[in-house]
C-alpha cells in the first residue's frame, strides 16, 4: 500500500471504491498538470471534519514548478480551507481571484491554489484537486489557449467522475505526453488545432498538407495505407472515439498515438489527441535486441566449444588405466563442463543474470558421474536455502568452486552424504558443502582443486573460504563469523565461503 493511501484510509472515512477512483486520477493527472501548466495537489478531508490533507502532486513538465517543495503531508484547517468547501458543498469548480492568489502565506502555509476542482465519484464529491500555476493569462499565446482550453475540460469531467475512465490503461514508457505533440478534434473528429511538434510528428508520417479542418483519420489512413492495411485501433483513437494509445508507422518512422475523448455536459465534445515519434526508441530498442541476441549466441558457441573440450578430455581419459591421470583428465572433464553449464545457462536467459537454483543440481549430477567413472562411491546429496539469480562474474566461480568443494568431498572424504546450503543476504552470498566422510587434511592434499578454489574465491569473488576436516586446523582461516552451524554438528568435514554482492 503507498503512503498516501495510508493516510486516507487513517485520517478519513473514504470508503474502498472511493480510495480506487483517487488512485485512478493520479495515474493519469499527469496531462492534466500538462495541459494547465499546473502544480495539481489531490486534498482529502479529514475524517473529524478538521480541514483538508494533502495527500498527492505531480509537477507539469510543460512548465516551472510552483513548489520549491514538497506540499505532501500539508494540512489546511477549515478555517483557511474556504475554497475547498465551497467546492465540496456545490460540486463546482471554485476560481480564486488575483488578490486571494497573491496575498504571501506564512512560511508553513500553503499559497492560495487558481482553482479548486471537486473530485466527483458516484455523485458525491470525495476529495478536491487544487490547481497552482504562476503562467500570466493575459501574455499567453495560441498554443497556450488551446492547451488550457483542454485542461478545462478536462477539469470538469474530473468534477463530474467521467475522467479518467475506469477502462483507462496504464500508460507505457513510450507513450506520449504533451509535450511530444497534441491535436485537437472536435464533435466530428476534424482537427481544429495541432501544437508545432505535432505537426513535426505528422509531417515525419507523410502528411504534408494543411491539418485545421481536416480529418485526422483520413490523413492517418492515406499515409499508412500505403504500407499496410489501417488497423481498426488507428482509426478509432485517431477519431477520438474511444479512450486508448496505439503505435503504428509508415516505413522508417514510428509513431505512438493516444487519445482522451472530451466530454461536454455529457455529451461528446471532441478529443485530445497526443502524439510522439518514436522511430529513435524502437531503432534503440531493436539494436538492444540485437545485441543481446548476439551475446547470448557468443555464449552459445562458447558452450558448445567447451562441450567439444570437454568431450575430448573424455575420451582420452577413458583409454587410461584407473590411476592418477585418469583421474586428472576426468577433473579436468568436469571443469570444463562446469564453466559450460553457466553458458548454457546465460544462452537462454535475457541478459548477464544466471539462476544460480537451476545450475546447483546440473553441477552434482556432473560431480556423480565424475566420481562414478574415478569407482569412488556416490553419495547421498541433499540441498538448502536459495541462491538465487547471480551475474555471470560471479555465478561462473561459484559454479567452479562448487564443483570442485563436491569432488573433493566425494574423492577425498569418502562421503555417503554430502549438504548442500545456501544463504542470501543482500550483501552477500554463503555457500556451504558438509559431509559425514571420514574427512582429509586439506593442508596436505594433493592437487589442483584447494588451490584452484582458493584462487576463485580471492581473486575473481573477493570473498573468503574456510574448511575444517575433523580436529585438524580450519584451512586457510577462519571466516568472520563461526564455521559450525546448525547442520553440521554432526559432520566431519565443513567447508564454508562467503562472497559478497
Amino acid at each position: 500500500m503507498s503512503t498516501w493511501e495510508s493516510v486516507v484510509r487513517t485520517r478519513t472515512e473514504l470508503r474502498t471504491e472511493s480510495i480506487n477512483r483517487l488512485r485512478l486520477l493520479v495515474r493519469e493527472w499527469a496531462l492534466v498538470a500538462d495541459l494547465g501548466f499546473s502544480d495539481l495537489v489531490l486534498f482529502v478531508r479529514t475524517w473529524d471534519g478538521a480541514g483538508w490533507i494533502a495527500i498527492a502532486h505531480v509537477r507539469p513538465s510543460t512548465a516551472s514548478t510552483v513548489f520549491k517543495d514538497d506540499p505532501v503531508g500539508a494540512f489546511v484547517p477549515r478555517s483557511r480551507a474556504v475554497a475547498m468547501e465551497r467546492a465540496m458543498q456545490s460540486g463546482q469548480a471554485v476560481q480564486l481571484s488575483g488578490t486571494d492568489r497573491h496575498r504571501n502565506p506564512a512560511p508553513h502555509q500553503l499559497s492560495e491554489p487558481v482553482e479548486v476542482v471537486p473530485v466527483g465519484h458516484d455523485r458525491s464529491t470525495v476529495a478536491v484537486l487544487a490547481r497552482y500555476s504562476a503562467i500570466d493569462q493575459h501574455r499567453i499565446g495560441d498554443m497556450e489557449h488551446n492547451y488550457l482550453a483542454a485542461c478545462d475540460a478536462l477539469l470538469t469531467m474530473v468534477s463530474a467522475g467521467t475522467f479518467p475512465e475506469e477502462v483507462a490503461e496504464s500508460v507505457g514508457a513510450a507513450a506520449p505526453r504533451v509535450g511530444d505533440g497534441i491535436v485537437r478534434l472536435d464533435q466530428k473528429g476534424l482537427i481544429t488545432y495541432a501544437s508545432p511538434n505535432a505537426r513535426t510528428c505528422l509531417r515525419r508520417l507523410g502528411v504534408s498538407q494543411s491539418l485545421v479542418g481536416t480529418s485526422l483519420t483520413d490523413l492517418l489512413a492515406r499515409v499508412v495505407r500505403q504500407w499496410g492495411p489501417v488497423d481498426r485501433a488507428v482509426r478509432q483513437i485517431s477519431a477520438g472515439q474511444e479512450v486508448g494509445s496505439v503505435e503504428f508507422g509508415t516505413g522508417a518512422v514510428v509513431a505512438s498515438m493516444r487519445a482522451v475523448p472530451l466530454l461536454v455536459g455529457g455529451q461528446p465534445g471532441g478529443a485530445v489527441v497526443l502524439l510522439r515519434d518514436i522511430t529513435e526508441l524502437r531503432s534503440q530498442e531493436k539494436a538492444l535486441l540485437s545485441k543481446d541476441a548476439t551475446i547470448r549466441e557468443i555464449h552459445h558457441r562458447v558452450k558448445n566449444n567447451l562441450q567439444t573440450v570437454g568431450a575430448l578430455l573424455r575420451l582420452q581419459a577413458r583409454r587410461q588405466p584407473l590411476g592418477g591421470q585418469r583421474a586428472a583428465l576426468l577433473d579436468a572433464v568436469a571443469r570444463v563442463s562446469t564453466i559450460a553449464l553457466v553458458h548454457e545457462s546465460l544462452a537462454h536467459s535475457p541478459g548477464e543474470q544466471v539462476d544460480f537454483d537451476d545450475i546447483g543440481p546440473r553441477i552434482l549430477a556432473m560431480a556423480k558421474d565424475t566420481a562414478a567413472a574415478q569407482d569412488h562411491p556416490v553419495p547421498q546429496v541433499k540441498i538448502s536455502g536459495s541462491s538465487g539469480v547471480l551475474p555471470s562474474e560471479i555465478a561462473t566461480p561459484l559454479a567452479m568452486v562448487l564443483s570442485e568443494l563436491i569432488l573433493n568431498a566425494m574423492e577425498h572424504s569418502g562421503a555417503q552424504r554430502v549438504w548442500v546450503e545456501y544463504e542470501r543476504t543482500d550483501s552477500e552470498i554463503r555457500l556451504g558443502v558438509i559431509d559425514d566422510g571420514v574427512g582429509f587434511d586439506p593442508w596436505h592434499i594433493e592437487g589442483l582443486g584447494l588451490e584452484i578454489v582458493q584462487t576463485l574465491v580471492a581473486d575473481q569473488l573477493h570473498g573468503c573460504i574456510a574448511i575444517r576436516s575433523g580436529d585438524r586446523p580450519i584451512w586457510p582461516r577462519q571466516l568472520p563469523t563461526e564455521i559450525d552451524g546448525e547442520s553440521a554438528r554432526q559432520a566431519t568435514t565443513i567447508a564454508r565461503v562467503l562472497c559478497p554482492l
